[in-house]
């Protein structure tokens, strides 16, 4: 009798189960290794990776997010190992006959590209020598060959005021700073909402409130997910792209047109309780240190209108797209309110004994592109603004560096 689980002819034997999850096993991982070495090779021809350090930022206990420290992008973007963005080292001490300026403030202060790759790419990554740190330092050693000048980069991506509050105290100080830059006037500054509160409403909780949350499966799922965007190259290329399509395609929402006025109102009542009231604290808290407090209104695109006649055409692209992406009249409402905001942030700050610039109005005929965004600038545009800043500050640390007993010359060049 024969056997019957001999093979009948050209029959050919089947692979028990184990064998064949085995080999699908190998398959699949050896085709998810193949994706993601050429994800890696990707990103580090095109976007810049290091092969170590794929995101920009990591997180922070008591700021939510900072600056990953040591993380470089090949293109031109580097950062210390404390975080700054800075190729060199600050040594908490400072060195003799050193004037230390840091400059604090969200994304335009830290340097961030272009974030409309749709309708520009040129400007995706600013190097670290066209930041508005890198231009004012450059300025100011010029303005002082006798003395170092530091000027540092302490801004991070996406902070509000409220976070100036803490990262003085966390750190800066700490560095011996003799004046302080804060670059402010966007992220927190205009809203409108009724009952707005800038602890409640801050929009990029991150990571961290999933994850530290209740305990739920959806939490489980997003940790998970979390470590493969921080650790594969393959995750982190197809999440980054699917956002961008995502972008692309999803729609606006009923886009009801505003009444500026009412606007304008509204914030005269929200921001003054928010906003405002953080920057007469930072501004306090670093004159109580004995440091000069420097607070500047950074420049916006929507309030770059009187510029049309002379913007080149991609920045007309862009500042026509700026004005469309927001709902109906709120180039008009942001028109009104921002000479508002800056009259009444010069008055705290000066009351509280800093010193204000407003930077909104300060490339009347500039002929090159000064914007790359809603708010993020050219490296012209930070050179511009550099040495709008260092016509203000210039004089002030000649008579604070010459007090301290440091090497000054007679006369600003």
């Amino acid at each position: 009798m024969s056997d019957p689980a001999a093979p009948v002819g050209n029959e050919i034997p089947r692979l028990p189960a184990w064998k064949t999850a085995l080999f699908l096993f190998i398959l699949l991982g050896a085709g998810a290794a193949i994706l993601e070495g050429l994800a890696h090779l990707y990103l580090k021809l095109f976007r810049g990776y290091d092969g170590k350090h794929l995101i920009q930022y990591e997180f922070d206990p008591y700021k939510n997010i900072l600056p990953t420290p040591n993380y470089v992008d090949t293109r031109g973007i580097q950062h210390n190992s404390v975080g700054f963005r800075r190729s060199s080292e600050v040594t908490v001490e400072k060195p003799a006959n050193t004037y230390r300026v840091f400059l604090m403030g969200a994304s335009t202060a830290y340097g961030l590209g272009g974030l409309w790759p749709h309708l520009q790419r040129d400007f995706e990554v600013i190097d670290n020598s066209h930041t508005i740190d890198a231009y004012l330092e450059r300025d100011l050693r010029a303005a002082f060959p006798g003395m170092n000048v530091e000027v540092i980069n302490a801004a991070i991506t996406s902070t509000w005021t409220h976070h100036h509050l803490i990262y003085l105290n966390q750190k800066i100080l700490r560095y011996q700073p003799d004046m302080i830059i804060f670059l402010d006037g966007f992220n927190d500054f205009y809203h409108t909402t009724p009952g707005h509160d800038q602890f409640a409403a801050y929009a990029y909780g991150e990571q961290s409130h999933r994850i530290m949350g209740p305990p739920t499966l959806t939490s489980l799922a997003f940790q998970n997910f979390w470590w493969f965007y921080r650790k594969s190259a393959l995750v982190h290329l197809v999440t980054r792209e699917a956002r961008k399509l995502g972008g692309l395609f999803s729609g606006r929402g009923e886009r009801t047109s505003i009444d500026p006025d009412e606007q304008l109102q509204r914030l005269q009542e929200i921001f003054p309780a928010n906003a405002l009231t953080m920057v007469h604290r930072y501004t306090m808290i670093t004159k109580d240190a004995g440091v000069l407090p420097v607070v500047v209104h950074q420049p916006m695109l929507i309030l770059e209108g009187h510029r049309a006649a002379s913007m080149v055409e991609i920045e007309k692209k862009l500042f026509d797209f700026n004005v469309s992406s927001y709902v109906p009249n709120y180039d008009q409402f942001a028109l009104k309110a921002a000479p508002w905001v800056v009259d009444t942030t010069r008055a705290v700050v000066e009351q509280s004994g800093g010193t204000f610039i407003d930077a909104t109005n300060i490339y009347g005929g500039e002929t090159q592109q000064i914007f790359t965004d809603y708010a993020h600038l050219t490296p012209r545009g930070n050179e511009v603004l550099a040495k709008h800043i260092e016509g203000v500050i210039g004089p002030m640390i000649r008579s604070d560096a010459r007090a301290k007993g440091l090497s000054v010359p007679d006369s600003l060049p």
